[in-house]
Order: structure tokens, then sequence, then C-alpha cells
């Protein structure tokens, strides 16, 4: 094989969870952001010793046009320091009616501490959080209360979820007949719609279902249960 004398891979890992294994820490699980607010933060923490470079982006690509800025979208964070990313609404319209759902990245790759002449391995930690756009036609402080009013049915081996609010629901668990169903990425229902998962064991027949839902604030709702 070709020799290589130098190295440098970097990986990206995908994660949900707010507070990163690498030294960047985020300080939320989920961004909020309200029609009509002038702007939503994000604080960073670098634990490390470390330097990182840091670089953030808001996306969506099932909702055309650029709704959201953020500022710096790249900048360097030195070893146990802080720093704050502000997310700015652009013009672009939504609809008046329901939540709309963006995503909030991160990306924090270390700077590299070792001997240019050696092999190096970077690894490049991206977060991702859920950036929810909530109309000031929404005016009800505690959405979570709608995940009460979620109604399941269960067709062949797979159960579906049917939302009648205008609030984005997010799931922190599900089960049937005492047993978790696998949510994967889709771990949420949108406004007025549904959302189908399919389950994973045979013992999840007719019978009781259960769930629990996540707050504004990455805290878990009230036990709620139905039947199939």
């Amino acid at each position: 094989m070709r020799s290589i004398s130098q190295l440098s891979i970097i990986l990206s890992l995908f994660l949900i969870s707010a507070f990163a294994s690498a030294g960047v820490q985020i300080g939320t699980t989920r961004i909020i952001f309200i029609e009509g607010k002038k702007e939503a933060s994000v604080s960073l923490d670098n634990q490390d010793s470390t330097p990182y470079l840091i670089k953030s982006w808001a996306e969506n690509d099932k909702i055309a046009g650029s709704h959201f800025m953020v500022t710096p979208p790249l900048f360097r964070l030195e070893g146990k320091q802080k720093n704050v990313v502000r997310i700015f609404k652009l013009d672009g319209a939504l609809p008046a009616d329901r939540e709309s759902l963006f995503f909030f990245n991160t990306t924090a790759i270390p700077a590299s501490t070792e001997d240019t002449s050696r092999n190096t391995l970077q690894i490049a930690v991206r977060t991702k959080l859920k950036l929810i756009f909530r109309p000031k036609a929404l005016k009800d402080e505690m959405p979570v209360n709608y995940a009460g009013k979620l109604t399941w049915q269960k067709k062949n081996n797979a159960i579906t979820v049917s939302n009648p609010s205008p609030y984005y629901i997010n799931f922190m668990s599900v089960k049937v007949n005492n047993l978790p169903v696998e949510l994967k990425e889709t771990n949420y229902v949108a406004p007025f719609s549904s959302t189908t998962y399919e389950l994973n064991n045979a013992k999840m027949g007719s019978g009781k279902i259960e769930w629990i839902a996540i707050n504004d604030f990455g805290g878990q709702s009230d036990t709620y249960q139905s039947t199939l």
C-alpha cells in the first residue's frame, strides 16, 4: 500500500444530546424562538484546555428559503472559556397557526497539539438541537400539556400517533405493554400531523400504551396512558 507520512482524519459524530462527549458543552437541549423576539442565544462552554474551532448554522431541508442567521458562524473558542452564539430570525414567512421545526448545528474541531510530522487523529463533534419557531398567536405557556391529547392507533406491526395541536410534541419515551418503542431520530410528532413507528417485539400487541413528552426546558411531562 502507498505510505502516507501525515494523516489527518475528521470523523463527524452526529449527536442529538445537548451535552457533547468532547470538551465543548452546550447550555440547552432545545431552542424555542418565539415570534417577535429579537434573538435567541446558545451558550458554549469549552471545558478542555485545548482550543476548538466552532462552526454553527441553522437548517431545515424541507422548508425553502433562509429563515435564521447564526452569528458568529465560525470562531475559535479558547480552552476553559465560554462564548455565546446568537440566532436571528430573517424575513422569510412561516406558518402563523403552528410551530415550524429547524435544527441548530454546532461542530467543534479541536486544535492539533501534536507534532505536525506525526500522524494525527482529529475528532470533529457535531451536536444537533431542535430549533422551534413558535408564532406569537400560540400563547399557551405549557404546550407540553397537549401531549395528553395525542391519539394512537395500531395497524399490523406499527403504531401511529396523531397530533391535533399546533405544537411539536417531543417524546422522551413510548412504551407498549411496558416494552420500549424504538423512536430513532423521529422522536416527535409535528403539528396537525401523524408519525408512525414500527414495533420491534412480538409482545407489543393490543393493550396499554404510555408515553412521556419533553417540555421546553428539556424536562419530562407526566406519564400519559391509552389503549390500542
